[in-house]
C-alpha cells in the first residue's frame, strides 16, 4: 500500500468516527420511544409533544355479581402472564374500610373474565368462592398487589404480594408469597413501616437489577409519590419522594395513587397513571407522567383517563390500575370506575382503556415538520428501520444523515418512500431497498424524519425482512 493510499484510508476512517464528546446512542433490538423529552432528539422544527389518546372499552368488565362478594369494590391488579397465555386479576372486596378479601379472576383475552370457585378460603361458612387471601389472623389487611417473579430460585416464592398491613402495633406493607398466585403464605410482620394507605406496588426493574416500589407519602398535608428499592422484595430502603403536586396544579388537589409500571416493549420507559384527586368536586381521574429512570418524572396536566358520561358507571371517579398488559397489540390500562365520588357509595366496576402500541407521547406536526435524532450506532449491518407513526391524512419520510448532517448516499429524503398509514412498525425503504448495511458499516448515523400532518412515536432498528425465496425453490 502506498503512502498516499494509507493516508486516504486514515482520513476516510477518521471522517466516519464521531467527534469527541458527540453523543452516540447504542441501539438495542427493541423500540425506542420519543416520549416527552430530548433523550433521543437532537433537533426538531415544526413539531410539538402530544400526549397519547386512550380509547375506552365500553362497559365494566368485572363487577360485584357473586353472593360472596359482600361489600364494595376496592383496588385491583392485573398480570398479563404470557407464559401461560392468560390475564390474571386480583381484586379486593371490602365490607369494612380496613379489611379486604382478595379475589381472583382470569381471562383469555383481557376482556371477558371468569371467577372460578377455588375452594381455598372459607367465607361465611362456605368455600364456594374465588377468594384467595384474607390476611394473617388478627391483622387488618387490604390493597393487594401481585407480581410473578420468574427469577426467584424457590418456586414457593414465584408469586409475591404486597399488601397494606396493620396489627395496631405496626403499620405499613407486608409481603406474602405463593407458588401459583392462589395459595398464599403471609408474613407475620411488617416489611416496610409507614402510613401507605393506598395501592402501593412493586415490580422488577431490569435497568437497575432490583425491585422498585412506589408508595404514598404525605408531605405538607398532600399526597405525594415515593420510591424505594429492594434486592429481594422483602427488605426495602426508605421511600424517597419522586413526584407530587406542584405550583402548576390546583391548590386543593393531589395525587391519590402511584400507578407506576415499566413498559417492557421499549428501552427505559416508565409510565405513571396516577389518580388525580380534585378535592372541591370530590372526583378522581387519570393523568399521565413519563420517565426514563423511574425517578425523574414529567407529567402532562391534561386528562389522560377521563370520567365517563354523566350517569354512567364510571362517571364519579377513576382509579387507574398500572399494568403492562397487551390486548390485540395495544397497551391495556385497566381502571376501577365508580359512579360516585371519593368516600361515597354506589355502582363500581373494573374497565379498560386501550392505547396504541408505544403511543404514550409523540411528536406531532400539524403542517410540515422535522425531527432529527442524536447519533445512533447499530450493532448489526443486516438491519432495517421501522417507524411507529400515524400518517393518516399526511405523510412521513425518513433519511439517514452522517455526523455533519449530510444525507448518506442511497438514504436521502428524495429516495425515501412516503409512509401514509397508521402503524407501530412500518418498514422504511429507499428506492425499494430496506437494508441499512451501507449506513451501518460507515459508523454512527442520524435519522431525520420529515412529517406532514403526522405524529411520530418512535422507531426501531431491527432485523431486516427476509428476501422472498426464488421461484422453484
Amino acid at each position: 500500500m502506498t503512502a498516499q493510499c494509507l493516508l486516504s484510508l486514515v482520513l476516510a476512517l477518521a471522517s466516519q468516527a464521531p467527534r469527541p464528546g458527540a453523543r452516540v446512542i447504542d441501539l438495542e433490538r427493541r423500540p425506542e420511544l420519543f416520549l416527552h423529552d430530548d433523550a433521543l432528539v437532537s433537533a426538531s422544527e415544526g413539531v410539538t409533544v402530544a400526549m397519547g389518546r386512550l380509547e375506552k372499552h365500553p362497559g365494566a368488565l368485572v363487577s360485584i355479581d357473586r353472593p360472596w362478594e359482600v361489600g364494595f369494590l376496592g383496588y385491583a391488579c392485573v398480570l398479563h402472564d404470557m407464559t401461560e397465555g392468560l390475564y390474571k386479576m386480583w381484586y379486593e372486596v371490602r365490607r369494612e374500610e380496613m379489611q379486604a378479601r382478595c379475589h381472583y379472576a382470569v381471562s383469555k383475552d383481557g376482556l371477558h373474565w371468569e371467577k372460578p370457585e377455588l375452594g381455598l378460603v372459607e367465607f361465611e361458612g362456605s368455600r364456594r368462592n374465588n377468594i384467595v387471601f384474607n390476611g394473617p389472623p388478627g391483622v387488618q389487611s387490604k390493597v393487594h398487589w401481585v407480581i410473578k417473579d420468574y427469577a426467584d430460585p424457590d418456586p414457593a416464592r414465584r408469586y409475591k404480594m404486597m399488601y397494606h398491613f396493620w396489627d395496631h402495633g405496626g403499620r405499613g406493607v407486608s409481603i406474602a408469597q405463593s407458588p401459583d398466585g392462589l395459595r398464599w403464605t403471609a408474613s407475620p410482620y411488617v416489611n416496610l413501616h409507614g402510613g401507605f394507605d393506598t395501592q402501593n406496588l412493586m415490580f422488577w426493574d431490569d435497568r437497575i437489577g432490583a425491585f422498585a416500589g412506589y408508595f404514598r407519602l404525605w408531605l405538607g398535608g398532600k399526597r405525594h409519590i415515593g420510591r424505594a428499592t429492594s434486592p429481594d422484595a422483602y427488605h426495602w430502603s426508605r421511600p424517597v419522594e419522586v413526584h407530587g403536586p406542584d405550583a402548576r396544579d390546583p391548590e386543593q388537589w393531589d395525587l391519590y395513587t402511584p400507578a407506576v409500571f415499566k413498559y417492557g416493549a421499549a428501552r427505559d420507559v416508565y409510565v405513571m397513571v396516577p389518580a388525580a384527586f380534585d378535592w372541591p368536586s370530590n372526583t378522581l381521574y387519570g393523568q399521565l407522567a413519563l420517565s426514563r429512570d423511574g425517578i425523574r418524572w414529567s407529567r402532562f396536566r391534561e386528562t389522560f383517563l377521563p370520567l365517563g358520561q354523566k350517569g354512567s358507571w364510571d362517571s364519579g371517579s377513576i382509579y387507574p390500575v398500572p399494568s403492562d398488559a397487551v390486548i390485540a397489540g395495544r397497551t391495556a390500562i385497566y381502571y376501577r370506575g365508580n359512579d360516585h365520588g371519593h368516600g361515597a357509595e354506589g355502582r363500581a366496576g373494573f374497565g379498560v382503556a386501550l392505547l396504541r402500541q408505544g403511543g404514550f407521547a409523540g411528536r406531532r406536526a400539524a403542517g410540515e415538520g422535522t425531527l432529527t435524532t442524536h447519533l445512533l450506532r447499530a450493532n448489526n449491518a443486516a438491519s432495517a428501520l421501522y417507524l411507529n407513526v400515524d400518517a393518516r391524512g399526511g405523510s412521513v419520510q425518513a433519511e439517514l444523515l452522517d455526523e455533519a448532517g449530510q444525507p448518506l448516499p442511497g438514504f436521502s429524503r428524495s429516495e425515501s418512500q412516503e409512509l401514509r398509514e397508521d402503524g407501530a412498525r412500518q418498514l422504511v425503504r429507499w428506492k425499494g431497498e430496506a437494508v441499512l448495511e451501507p449506513a451501518v458499516r460507515r459508523g454512527p448515523f442520524r435519522v431525520k424524519l420529515h412529517l406532514r400532518a403526522a405524529t411520530a412515536y418512535g422507531f426501531e432498528v431491527g432485523a431486516a425482512p427476509k428476501a422472498p425465496a426464488a421461484a422453484g425453490n
